[in-house]
């Protein structure tokens, strides 16, 4: 059982690291959301007015991007903040998960046990399932943009996860080949994936997936972060796992602000003093976020999407440098 365990720990390695180098290499969901953004600019000047809908949208973008000024308008900073939206913004960081889901089976949020993860993974796919339904994807021609696609592949995952037919169009997207491409072998005598049009079952589908080099079976149900979490539960210690941004940001004793550790989300941010309680935190969040200088000096908010151990030296080192 340990080898097993150790395999499937070395195996999400790999996928996280493949997701974190490819992330973004097969569309830019941003695009959709600077889309739907103005669309929704439209509806609320039609509602409110120009200057009062202005205002709110200004206000409310600047909500997750708090350095840009009062005069700087809410699509100016979308745009320059594009690359920042996945990990800045609600949608993005939802988009972000999903977007390991989608493509590798896994899920970045660290959980403590299967039961909380595929409880995380649950509200995250019953939040996108809203949201497409939200979305008039075909009066505002969104059908074609990564957000809705990415959206679509995620649900159709879960659903062979939770042993649930699919539709041709869901299988098409888990494989990456065209829809003509599934109705072929649908169609082939004898037929090369059994079912219809209308109706795969799980079984068949995943059957036939696992046949494809690039197609990656979900794994998130074995994956297990209780060493790591084990190890930040003692407390500071000889060694501690730390949480690790995207961009590579870690948080550690030398990431103070007047002598005070930044923890948590928008809205919800809160000012600790001593480290170890600030780590404490951050290990009980579903999501931990803190604030960290850029190289600029600018005190900007980052989300952990991984664990990573670290030497009491290297910690040392981190702080010292900062």
């Amino acid at each position: 059982m340990k080898n097993a365990s150790n395999d499937i720990n070395q195996l999400f390695h790999e996928r996280w690291l493949d997701f974190t180098y490819s992330f973004g290499n097969d569309g830019f969901f941003e695009n959709g959301v600077e889309r739907s953004m103005r669309a929704i600019a439209e509806i609320c000047a039609i509602f409110f007015g120009e200057e009062h809908a202005a205002a709110g949208l200004n206000k409310m973008v600047r909500g997750p991007f708090p350095n840009w000024k009062e005069s700087d308008k809410w699509d100016h900073i979308l745009e320059e903040e594009f690359t920042s939206i996945h990990a800045e913004t609600a949608i993005g960081q939802l988009l972000h998960d999903l977007t390991a889901y989608a493509n590798f089976g896994i899920v970045v949020a660290p959980a403590r046990d299967a039961r909380q993860r595929e409880t995380l993974l649950a509200n995250q796919l019953e939040t996108a399932e809203r949201l497409l339904q939200l979305l008039p994807t075909d009066l505002w021609d969104l059908e074609s943009e990564h957000l809705v696609t990415l959206v679509q592949k995620a649900l159709a995952r879960w659903k062979l996860d939770c042993g649930q037919y699919v539709n041709a169009t869901e299988l098409a997207l888990l494989s990456g080949k065209a829809l003509q491409t599934i109705k072929n072998k649908l169609a082939g005598k004898p037929a090369e994936i059994v079912g219809n049009q209308n109706r795969i079952d799980a079984r068949e589908a995943l059957g036939w997936l696992q046949t494809l080099r690039d197609f990656k079976p979900s794994i998130w149900r074995e994956q297990d972060d209780s060493e790591a979490l084990a190890t930040i539960d003692r407390g500071l210690a000889e060694v501690l796992f730390l949480p690790v941004a995207k961009d590579g940001s870690v948080f550690h004793p030398g990431v103070q602000r007047d002598g005070k550790y930044l923890i948590d989300g928008e809205g919800v941010e809160r000012e600790v003093n001593d480290f170890a309680e600030a780590l404490q935190n951050l290990q009980l969040m579903t999501f931990p976020q803190w604030r960290r200088p850029t190289p600029e000096g600018v005190w900007t908010r980052v989300r952990a999407t991984e664990w990573r151990r670290y030497s009491a030296d290297e910690i040392e080192m981190m702080s010292a440098a900062s």
